[in-house]
C-alpha cells in the first residue's frame, strides 16, 4: 500500500528532516556507486591506522623521549600558578627595560600539597611591565627552588637556588599571565553560541570537533614522533577526520556522502600539489629552531610541510562541499523537472560566489596569523614580495596557494558528484532505503 506524498512529507518533518532531502530521491544504482568508492577508503584508511599506530612510548610522551621540553625542569622547581601580592615600582626606576625583581608572588598553594600557601620574592621581565602586570594579577611562574619545594627561605638549598638563580636572586620568574579562566570562558560562550544558533546540529559539530583534535593528539601527532611517514601520517588522519566528523555533524545521507567524496577529492589533489609544489620549491621546513631540533632527530620537517598542507585544507574543503551538496539537493526539489546538466550549472553559480569570498578568507586568514612578521617584513630592506619567497612565509605562501586550488577543484566535482546522485522523488514511490536520508 503506497503512502500518498504529503504524508510521506509530513511525517519527514516530523523526524527533523528538511523538505528539500524529502523531495529527493536517490536510486539504488547511485547508492552502490557511492559505496564502491568509499569502501575502499574506509579499508585504506583503517589499515593506515594499524600500520602507523604509534608506540606507547610516542603516546605516552616518556621524558627519555621527548625531544624538546621548554618545560623540563630541575628536580625540585616547576611550573606554578598564583598571585602576584605586591609590586614596588619605587625599586624599580628602569622596570621597562630590565625588568623589576620587587615584586611578591603567592602559590596558589603549597606546590598542590594542600598546606599553607607559599610566597617569595618574584622577577617580572620587561615585556611583562610593559603589559601592565598589577597586584592581583593571576600569572604562571618557575619555582627556582631546587631543593624540595617546601625548603624554608635562608637553609642551604634555597641559597644555593637564589645564587643560581637569573637575573637576581628571587624565589620564581614570571612565565605568563594565566589565561586559563578567560579562554575557557570563551570557549563555553562559543560552544554555547553554536548549540543556540544551530540547535542539535551544531552540537554533533561540536563533538566532531572535539573527535578531531583526539585524532591529531592521539593518532596524528604520536604517529609523527614515532617516525611515521608524515605524508601517509596526514593523508590517514585527514581521512579519519573527516569520515566521522561530516556523518556526525550532518548525519548519514545520500547528500553526506556526496560530500564526503568531494573532500576526498580535494583532500587528493591538495596532497599531489602539496608534494609537488614542496619538493618544486625545495621547501625543507628547516627554518626555526623547533624544526631544527625535530629534523636533527629524524623527522622528515619536507614531509611535515605537506602535512601541514592537508590538514589546513581540512576544514575549508568540509565547508564548500557540504555547502555545494546542499545548493544541488534545494535546486532539485525547488526544480524537479530541471535536468542535471541545468542543476549543475545553476549550483556552479553558487559555487563561484563561494569560491571567491572563501579565497579571501584564507588570504585574510593568513594576513591575521602573521601580523607580526608581515610587519617585521615590511619594514626591512628587503623587498615585500621577495621576502613572501623566503623560509616560514614562503611555507605559507604555499599553503594557502595549493590548498585554495584544492577548493576550487573539490567544487566542480562535488557539485557534478550531487547532480548526478540527486533526482526527485516520484510521489508515488514508498520510502525506500535508497531514498530515505539520515536525520540533517
Amino acid at each position: 500500500m503506497h503512502m500518498p506524498h504529503s504524508s510521506l512529507r509530513s511525517r519527514r518533518r516530523g523526524r527533523g528532516r528538511d523538505t528539500a532531502a524529502a523531495q529527493v530521491a536517490v536510486s539504488r544504482r547511485a547508492w552502490t556507486l557511492m559505496a564502491a568508492f568509499l569502501a575502499p577508503l574506509v579499508l585504506a584508511t583503517v589499515l593506515g591506522l594499524v600500520l602507523l599506530w604509534p608506540g606507547a612510548e610516542a603516546r605516552g610522551g616518556s621524558p627519555a623521549d621527548t625531544l624538546w621540553d621548554p618545560a623540563a625542569t630541575a628536580a625540585g622547581s616547576g611550573f606554578v600558578t598564583g598571585t602576584v601580592m605586591a609590586l614596588d615600582l619605587g625599586e624599580c626606576p628602569d622596570a621597562d627595560t630590565a625588568g623589576c625583581s620587587a615584586a611578591t608572588f603567592r602559590e596558589g598553594d603549597s606546590a598542590g600539597s594542600g598546606g599553607a600557601p607559599r610566597e617569595g620574592s618574584l622577577y617580572v621581565p620587561p615585556e611583562a611591565m610593559r603589559a601592565g602586570l598589577a597586584p592581583g594579577d593571576p600569572i604562571k611562574a618557575f619555582s627556582l627552588d631546587v631543593a624540595s619545594p617546601g625548603a624554608p627561605a635562608g637553609t642551604e638549598s634555597s641559597v644555593a637556588a637564589e645564587a643560581a638563580a637569573a637575573p637576581g636572586a628571587a624565589d620564581y620568574v614570571f612565565t605568563d599571565f594565566d589565561r586559563n579562566l578567560p579562554i575557557g570562558v570563551l570557549a563555553v560562550v562559543y560552544a554555547l553560541v553554536v548549540a543556540l544558533v544551530a540547535g542539535l546540529k551544531g552540537v554533533r559539530a561540536l563533538l566532531g570537533l572535539v573527535f578531531a583534535f583526539t585524532v591529531m593528539l592521539g593518532f596524528m601527532l604520536p604517529a609523527l614522533l614515532d617516525g611515521g611517514s608524515a605524508v601517509l601520517v596526514g593523508c590517514v588522519a585527514s581521512a579519519v577526520i573527516m569520515f566521522v566528523v561530516l556523518y556526525a555533524a550532518h548525519g548519514f545521507s545520500a547528500r553526506t556522502t556526496t560530500a564526503l567524496l568531494g573532500t576526498f577529492g580535494g583532500i587528493a589533489v591538495t596532497g599531489v600539489l602539496g608534494l609537488w609544489w614542496s619538493e618544486w620549491s625545495r621547501l625543507s621546513g628547516v627554518y626555526t629552531e623547533e624544526s631544527y631540533l625535530l629534523y636533527s632527530n629524524g623527522v622528515s620537517t619536507a614531509d611535515l610541510v605537506v602535512c601541514g598542507i592537508l590538514v589546513a585544507g581540512l576544514g575549508v574543503l568540509n565547508d564548500v562541499t557540504i555547502t555545494q551538496a546542499a545548493a544541488v539537493w534545494e535546486l532539485r526539489s525547488s526544480n524537479p523537472r530541471a535536468g542535471r546538466l541545468e542543476v549543475f550549472r545553476s549550483a556552479m553559480r553558487i559555487g563561484r560566489d563561494h569560491i571567491a569570498s572563501t579565497v579571501y578568507t584564507i588570504a585574510f586568514a593568513f594576513v591575521g596569523g602573521a601580523l607580526m612578521t608581515l610587519l617585521l617584513v615590511v619594514s626591512s630592506s628587503r623587498g615585500f614580495l621577495e621576502s613572501l619567497t623566503l623560509g616560514e612565509l614562503a611555507i605559507q605562501v604555499v599553503n594557502i596557494l595549493v590548498t585554495s586550488i584544492g577548493l576550487v577543484l573539490a567544487i566542480p566535482l562535488t557539485t557534478g558528484i550531487a547532480a548526478l546522485v540527486a533526482v526527485p522523488a516520484r510521489p508515488e514511490a514508498a520510502p525506500g532505503p535508497e531514498a530515505a536520508p539520515g536525520p540533517e
